[in-house]
């Protein structure tokens, strides 16, 4: 009897991390409906922009807990060679992208350029910081004519900033065409809110953090991560060249923790599972020695009175 349970909660602890360890990599969830097809903005007077920055959930958070005048940001994936309706598991030809909704009245195309190359490394041609492959690849993309000869300055500027730079062909951040645009899994979108743990955990594994303040320099990294803007007055340039009060983290989403964690969720899940499974081992060979014995004696008995 105490066999038949032992194997049950056994079992039990085995079925709670196959069905949690998936979620939480994304082999699972809900995805109907999520990728096919363009995002909806919120209002026809709002604007939008592609990037490709590495991981999109680094990305989403950057953005709409820091960037002004971002009304949403949604992950997905983008590739003028890619193949129609994209998923996690299948995405050949995309890059992960985010789909940034803005307000032209409380920022401007050009500015949010400038918080994109502060949130890449633009020197990485294979990937970003540890994630590796051509989806995790950096790319910045334009919708029409203006829009280019924004991007060209903005990289124009960037570099007579740091004319160490200027020489050389090992920036490698692409100018692109923006390509059709399809919404990634629900289980990926506010990933940084919905896992914050998970999140957390792989952002500071990562090394994401890290090496942006290595390339841009701690003030850099802090002037384009400040929920305040104090680098900027607290202000933001709009559309119309106009400086208007800053609006950020619309989603009034908590503040980063600085605390390191050592394991995601489904560490932690594989840990205690097996510190329960080992106790519960421990738990019932003293019983089995003991029916072992008491089996042993009986037998004995019996053997006597034949």
């Amino acid at each position: 009897m105490k066999s038949k349970t032992f194997y049950s909660i056994f079992l039990s602890i085995l079925h709670l991390a196959a069905t949690t360890i998936p979620i939480i990599y994304g082999d699972l969830g809900d995805n109907t409906g999520t990728s096919n097809g363009n995002y909806a903005l919120a209002s026809p007077a709002h604007k939008s922009l592609l990037i490709a920055a590495g991981c999109f959930w680094c990305a989403e958070q950057a953005f709409e807990q820091y960037a002004p005048g971002v009304i949403e940001v949604v992950s997905g994936y983008a590739g003028a060679e890619g193949i129609d309706f994209p998923t996690y598991k299948n995405h050949p030809g995309h890059y992960e992208v985010i789909l940034i909704e803005y307000d032209p009245n409380k920022t401007s195309y050009e500015m949010l350029l400038n918080y994109a190359w502060r949130n890449i490394d633009p020197f990485d041609p294979y990937g970003q910081f540890c994630d590796r492959g051509f989806s995790y690849r950096s790319a910045l993309f334009y919708a029409n004519e203006v829009e280019r000869l924004i991007a060209e300055q903005v990289r124009a500027d960037l570099l007579a900033l740091y004319p160490e730079w200027n020489n050389s062909s090992s920036v490698v951040v692409p100018l692109l065409e923006r390509p059709f645009f399809w919404m990634a899994e629900k289980y990926h979108q506010d990933y940084y809110i919905t896992n914050p743990w998970n999140y957390g955990f792989y952002k500071e594994r990562c090394g994401r953090t890290k090496r942006l303040k290595e390339i841009w320099g701690e003030e850099q990294y802090y002037c384009y991560h400040d929920v305040e803007l104090s680098c900027f007055n607290h202000t933001a340039l709009n559309e119309n060249g106009v400086n208007v009060e800053a609006v950020v983290n619309v989603k009034n989403a908590p503040e980063e923790s600085g605390r390191v964690r050592s394991m995601p969720v489904w560490g932690i899940i594989v840990v205690v599972s097996a510190v329960v499974v080992l106790a519960l081992i421990g738990f019932m060979a003293p019983c089995k020695k003991k029916e072992k014995k008491e089996s042993a004696v009986e037998n004995a008995q019996t053997t006597k009175r034949l």
